[in-house]
């Protein structure tokens, strides 16, 4: 099963929450660089014009899928959209006609 993740810096930070952040900032990125080592993150990356990323994430079922976001250490710092991929082929088949 393939994802496609968006993640985004949450902009209703006090500054407290935004010195939290940047401590965890970086072992977001490891943790995302050790996901791409074992081939679950298989493209993507930050954006350029906004705290944020995007990835292709690639598990075995959705509950990996949770258990991979939940675990991320920025987690409750970003808004996230998760998008299912299938394929062109699927979407193929499912225009045809009875």
């Amino acid at each position: 099963m393939r994802f496609l993740v968006v993640e985004r810096v949450k902009q209703n930070f006090g500054p407290k929450d935004m010195n939290e952040f940047q401590k965890l900032a970086t072992k977001d990125i490891k943790y995302k660089e050790k996901l791409a080592k074992k081939h679950k993150i298989v493209g993507g990356g930050p954006f350029l014009d906004v705290l944020g990323v995007c990835y292709i994430l690639e598990t075995k079922t959705i509950e990996e899928m949770g258990d991979i976001l939940f675990d991320s250490p920025s987690n409750f710092f970003v808004e996230r959209e998760v998008h299912p991929l299938g394929t062109f082929e699927d979407t193929l088949e499912g225009m045809k006609g009875p």
